[in-house]
């Protein structure tokens, strides 16, 4: 029986696709959303095949753009009344050398890593507010924690995630409302675009570090909204591990 509903970003792929179907499994009512057509078309016939409708939404939507992350959560507040959990999970990565660094690209990377994350939310929290619970999960980054050459405008936007979610924490706890971040290493995905592939195997040297799946992630996720209203995950980092 569905009795909970979670909204997440980012949820066409890597671990947004994992946690939407991990949550769907544990019984939420899922909502996600793309600005693909594409990304979100496919999701939603993947899940179709697989989950009753009444499960489930896929809807279309930009995390960086204000009006359309207020539709969706007005969107689901309507049709369920409450949103339980939030996994702030949209972003991506752009390398570069500080020098030669496209601006463009680590604006658009600010957008969705950072502001798409505040927007969403500010949108959910005044809900979370008035039920005097909830749960905000925001996927940070090891990057986050230490920054490497060449990673500095992308680690600059985890290390804002963080300073985000202390203040969040602390502002929220007083509305029953639980504030956790997950910080995983390399994860299988297709989070590098095929440029930064590329630059890493040379560093690499044809040495592939080892790398974690997406499912290593969903445990945590699932392990932080499984714990009673006594406890309270705060913050995890996770790594691969090469004995």
């Amino acid at each position: 029986m569905i009795t909970k509903v979670a909204l997440i970003s980012g949820g066409t792929r890597g671990i947004g696709r994992a946690t939407v179907l991990q949550m769907i499994k544990d019984g939420y009512y899922t909502v996600t959303f793309s600005r693909s057509p594409q990304k979100r078309k496919a999701l939603q016939s993947y899940l179709s095949q697989h989950y009753a409708s009444n499960r489930f939404g896929v809807l279309t939507g930009d995390v960086t753009k204000e009006a359309d992350v207020k539709r969706i959560v007005r969107h689901t507040i309507k049709k369920r009344k409450k949103i339980d959990a939030l996994v702030n999970n949209a972003g991506f990565g752009y390398f570069a050398e500080v020098d030669r660094a496209d601006m463009k690209k680590v604006q658009d990377m600010i957008a969705t890593n950072v502001t798409g994350m505040m927007l969403l939310t500010k949108a959910v929290v005044p809900y979370m507010k008035k039920r005097k619970k909830g749960l905000i999960i925001n996927i940070a980054s090891i990057a986050g924690k230490r920054a490497l050459a060449n990673a500095e405008f992308y680690s600059a936007t985890k290390f804002a995630v963080y300073g985000f979610t202390y203040g969040l924490r602390k502002e929220l706890a007083s509305y029953g409302i639980k504030v956790a971040t997950i910080a995983p290493g390399m994860i299988k995905t297709d989070f590098f675009d095929k440029r930064e592939l590329v630059r890493r195997k040379k560093v690499w040297k044809g040495k592939i570090p080892p790398i974690m799946d997406v499912s290593d992630i969903t445990r945590l996720i699932k392990l932080i909204y499984q714990q009673s209203a006594a406890s309270s995950i705060q913050d995890i980092v996770i790594m691969p591990f090469k004995n």
